[in-house]
């Protein structure tokens, strides 16, 4: 999937992330570069005869361009981007303005 998720659409998934990458040429290429595969492995994977191995996940991450972080760390970024992370009232100690 590609572009921003919107309400109704298909939901995100790696799955979908890997499934689209492996129907794309060159992006099926990297995958293969960055994990050492032969092109027989991602029609095992996605047929579901074999699965990705821990040792290969951070490499098919970064050919998706995908990276992992906390539920934590993303409530953190949604409360500085509904307060304001650069807001100069908190700043100073006035409270947040919302600007």
């Amino acid at each position: 999937m590609n572009g921003p998720f919107t309400p109704g659409s298909r939901k995100p998934s790696l799955e979908h992330a890997l499934r689209d990458a492996i129907r794309d040429s060159d992006r099926q290429n990297l995958i293969l570069e960055a994990t050492g595969w032969d092109r027989s492995m991602l029609s095992k994977i996605t047929s579901g005869q074999a699965g990705i191995t821990i040792d290969k996940l951070d490499a098919v991450l970064g050919v998706l361009g995908h990276s992992l972080v906390t539920r934590r760390y993303l409530d953190a970024i949604t409360t500085l981007c509904e307060v304001g992370a650069s807001c100069e009232c908190a700043r100073q100690g006035l409270g947040n303005c919302g600007r």
